[in-house]
Order: C-alpha cells, then sequence, then structure tokens
C-alpha cells in the first residue's frame, strides 16, 4: 500500500513536470503525512491519527490535484476496511465527479464489498485473486488469495473486506491476525480478535471463545 501510493504520487509528478523536475514540496509533504496517518491509526492512536490526515489533505489540496485527494480519501478508506470498520465514501464521490479516474472508482467498489461493479481490468493486480473468489463466494480459494498478497497492507485491506462482506472462516481470520500481529498493527488486530471470538462463540466453541476473550482483555489491559 505505501509503495503503492508513493508510486502513484511520483509518477502523476513526472507525467506532468519531466523526470528532471524537483518533487514539489506540497506532494512530499502530503505524501509524509499520509504516512503518519497510516502509522498512528494502525496502532491505534486515533486522536494522533485525524490530525495527520487532514494536514495530509490541506498539503495536496494547495496542489489543486482531485486525483491525489481521492486517493488520499481511498488510502484512508483502505485503513478503515483492514480494521473491519465502515466508512462513508461521500467525499470521494464529490472529488471524483472532479476527477472520474475509473481505476479509482473501481478500487472504491471493492472496498465497498461492490465486487460485480469492479472492473477487474481496472483493480490492482494484486487484488485479483481475491475479487475472482469473491464473485464465486469461495472462501476456500479466498485464504489462498489472500495469503499470496506480498504487501501486508495490501492483504489486510483485503482481509477486511472478505470479512465484512462476505462469509469467512477461521483460515481467513488467522491470516489477518497473522498479518496484524507480525506488524504491531493493534486497532485491526483488536478487530479480529474480536471477531475470531464471534466466530468461536457462533460455533458453539465456548472454550476457544473464552481464550481469545481473555486474550484480548489481557492485551487491552496492557495498553
Amino acid at each position: 500500500m505505501r509503495k503503492y501510493l508513493f508510486l502513484l504520487f511520483i509518477f502523476l509528478l513526472l507525467s506532468a513536470c519531466g523526470r528532471s523536475a524537483p518533487l514539489p514540496g506540497w506532494q512530499e509533504n502530503g505524501y509524509r503525512q499520509l504516512e503518519n496517518y497510516k502509522t498512528y491509526f494502525l496502532s491505534g492512536r486515533e486522536d494522533s491519527s485525524e490530525p495527520h490526515f487532514l494536514k495530509a489533505l490541506r498539503e495536496i489540496a494547495a496542489g489543486n490535484d482531485m486525483n491525489l485527494l481521492s486517493l488520499a480519501y481511498l488510502t484512508k478508506y483502505g485503513l478503515h476496511a483492514a480494521a473491519l470498520e465502515s466508512f462513508d465514501t461521500a467525499d470521494f464521490a464529490r472529488l471524483y465527479r472532479q476527477a472520474p479516474i475509473p481505476a479509482n472508482m473501481a478500487y472504491c467498489h471493492f472496498l465497498k464489498g461492490n465486487f460485480t461493479a469492479v472492473d477487474p481490468s481496472l483493480l490492482s493486480a494484486r487484488y485479483a485473486g481475491v475479487l475472482k473468489a469473491a464473485l464465486a463466494k469461495d472462501p476456500v480459494l479466498a485464504a489462498r488469495e489472500l495469503a499470496a498478497i506480498e504487501d501486508p497492507l495490501s492483504r489486510l485491506i483485503a482481509c477486511g473486506v472478505w470479512v465484512r462482506y462476505l462469509p469467512y472462516d477461521e483460515p481467513i481470520l488467522q491470516i489477518a491476525l497473522s498479518t496484524a500481529s507480525d506488524n504491531g498493527w493493534k486497532r485491526p488486530l483488536w478487530a479480529y480478535l474480536d471477531r475470531l471470538q464471534n466466530y468461536y462463540e457462533a460455533k458453539g466453541d465456548t472454550a476457544q471463545a473464552g481464550m481469545i476473550r481473555d486474550r484480548l482483555l489481557l492485551l487491552k489491559k496492557m495498553n
């Protein structure tokens, strides 16, 4: 996700200014603030994360680039999806009317679980297998495709999309938990532990549900 966003910034800049042009301060600052937002969000420091997003918007808005503003909001939505949280796409919709980039809308549809509306040719290739599994509603295929996504944040975003909108099983939850814990991403970690507890309870496995509940309480106590 980080590399993807950075390359988009660089590509758009070089397309407009030529390869020898220095990176404008507003793009550097906007990207840096988005990175700070991502870090604070995933670590569960919500009060500290939102100011960085607002600063990123101000920096990018100074450059009058509606596409990069759209990408900033899609970054935010992706993080919420990774943490199993809902989000309102009204701001993106307004920006899309100003800069109707079909690939941006394809990604937005994917994040919102509107899988039949996604043009596979416009969606990032890293999500192609997950989209195929989603259209087939096949959790076994989904688990394989999710595990194959190399970028951990992209993998967690795809896990979040699947868990929010489609039938899931323990392997999918475990992929998400491993990704979150390996990277120290507390906010999504707690969300998936809570979902795993609910999964065990729904299966009637009270022992496992109790273990997960106790683990989550211990982790929150140490926060």
